[in-house]
């Protein structure tokens, strides 16, 4: 009597597709248990009652069969949520690079400079239209001779022909690279078409350099006060316009300065640099690397994709999601930068100070500093604990001479500034290189990671003074030496006249290692002492 009951007044649902499947199975339950049932009906027995069917109606029973036992056995919610989770991140990484791939899909103005030059058939000058003249200044270091007879060389001499020999000027400075590194650089000069300054010093001595007295007694160099220097070198033709000053027998007023620290790049580097928008009055345009940049003084790292945090404006990081290819920085130094000449280049027949090419000459001192003018050159902080990158404060002392040239000092939409350029990359490896055009169609995914590390890791960096412009009183704290000799020192609160480029300050210091290079490096950190009462990290 249960029996019919049961059959009579409760008939499950079954498949078609899954009767089909097994021929035995009832319309109704009969005598066995409907939970025993399930469990015996594993995925290896649907597999293996599957060998008859063709792959069609196959596929189309297990999705049936799937929908089933999700109806039947939900689980845990945390299985729920991983399973669409996965699905989410599986439709996003194969979505992404197909339909929003990262500084892939170039302006019309870089798709027709890329017609005009790409080739060996390209003329001289291609990517150079409206004739700038150029100067390109190297600071380099070659142990091995690999930049100057590998890569970098060539496409040195590539760069060369995209913006015409007859309108560049080159100036290499080169030292204490060894017989490798003068070997590989003659032979670079010997390719050189065009006018050209190529210096190599077998070593530079370090006993003229300033030195800062530390904590212990010892007098110790600086290793910016020693790159500021070398940086300063390759620009010396530009000290005074005369004839004689770059070899080539006529006084140029150039249009352009390139200053590049001997990192590989792509072959958009020149077509974009020379290949700008007239509208864009920029004194400094910026090739993008994979390192930091500055916006308004907040350094961000780790440099993951958009590289900028949301911090003030958040107008960095939205040019970067909007694909722009002039993002708006304070400061950025991506191993190739290129700038309105006229803030650089001492256009007079004489130096601008005698004493103008001295080392150390172009310091601001901190408790008395000048005012920023042009002609800009590489410098360093000099004081104890305190450093600032000496290619941010170049980029920040040519920004601040092109304002006050300008005279645009009170417009701040209108100023002229620092623009970083994502489309193109440059790296220190051929091999890093060759990644790139891979990163970019998936470097839009890294924004969500950026976005989620930034406030654990507590950045952007905090720099108490980043907001502080030159001329303005401002409150520093400096590091005071014993007065009576002795081991150690103590930090003091300071009232002070704001000297340019406080934003590229950082509570950190890098010395010139005394001795031999260690594995290639002659530098090293130095431990900040404690008791700091401003809130400037490390």
């Amino acid at each position: 009597m249960r029996q019919s009951a049961f059959s009579s007044e409760r008939q499950p649902f079954v498949d078609p597709a899954e009767q089909a499947l097994s021929p035995a199975s009832s319309t109704t339950l009969g005598d066995f248990d409907y939970a025993e049932d399930v469990e015996k009906d594993t995925w290896a027995d649907r597999l293996s009652s599957a060998g008859g069917q063709s792959w069609k109606t196959w596929i189309r029973s297990r999705q049936r069969g799937f929908r089933r036992i999700l109806r039947r056995r939900p689980g845990h919610p945390l299985f729920t949520v991983l399973k669409y989770a996965i699905l989410i991140i599986f439709i996003l990484f194969v979505g992404t690079p197909i339909f929003a791939p990262s500084y892939t899909r170039q302006p019309k103005h870089y798709r027709d400079l890329a017609a005009r030059c790409d080739g060996p058939s390209a003329e001289p000058g291609c990517a150079n239209p409206f004739k700038e003249k150029v100067f390109i200044s190297v600071s380099l270091y070659d142990k091995d001779g690999h930049l100057a007879a590998g890569s970098w060389g060539r496409t040195l001499l590539e760069l060369i022909h995209l913006i015409g020999e007859d309108n560049v000027f080159v100036s290499i400075y080169e030292n204490d690279s060894g017989e490798a590194g003068e070997k590989a650089l003659n032979w670079l000069k010997s390719q050189l078409r065009c006018r050209h300054k190529v210096v190599y010093d077998p070593h530079v001595s370090l006993s003229e350099f300033p030195t800062i007295r530390m904590p212990d007694g010892t007098d110790r160099i600086k290793r910016l006060a020693y790159l500021s220097e070398m940086r300063n070198r390759p620009l010396r033709p530009l000290d005074q316009l005369d004839e004689t000053a770059d070899g080539g027998g006529v006084a140029v007023e150039y249009d352009k300065i390139l200053c590049s620290s001997a990192p590989t790049r792509g072959p958009t580097a020149g077509r974009a640099t020379f290949g700008l928008r007239p509208r864009l009055r920029q004194p400094a345009a910026v090739l993008r690397p994979l390192r930091p940049a500055r916006r308004r003084g907040l350094q961000q790292r780790p440099a993951l994709f958009p590289y900028f945090s949301n911090a003030g404006a958040g107008r960095s990081r939205a040019a970067v999601l909007r694909q722009a290819d002039a993002v708006p920085v304070t400061a950025c130094w991506g191993g190739i930068v290129a700038m309105q000449a006229r803030y650089v280049q001492h256009r007079n027949a004489s130096l601008p100070d005698p004493n103008f090419r001295d080392i150390g000459h172009h310091l601001l001192d901190p408790a008395r500093p000048a005012r920023v003018t042009s002609p800009v050159r590489f410098r360093y902080e000099p004081e104890v604990f305190y450093d600032a990158c000496e290619c941010c404060l170049f980029m920040a002392d040519v920004t601040e001479a092109a304002r006050k040239q300008l005279g645009q000092e009170n417009k701040e939409d209108q100023l002229p500034g620092t623009y970083v350029n994502p489309y193109v990359r440059v790296a220190y490896s051929q091999e890093t290189l060759a990644w790139l055009a891979w990163v970019r169609r998936w470097e839009r995914l890294l924004s969500v990671p950026q976005r989620i590390l930034t406030p654990i890791l507590r950045l952007p960096t905090h720099n108490p003074h980043r907001a502080v412009r030159e001329g303005e009183a401002f409150m520093e704290e400096v590091w005071v030496n014993n007065e009576d000799g002795s081991r150690g020192g103590h930090w003091q609160l300071v009232q002070r006249e704001a000297r340019n480029g406080l934003q590229c300050g950082v509570r950190e210091m890098q010395l010139v290692q005394q001795g031999q290079r260690t594995n290639d490096v002659n530098w090293q950190n130095t431990k900040m002492p404690p008791g700091q009462t401003l809130h400037f990290p490390t």
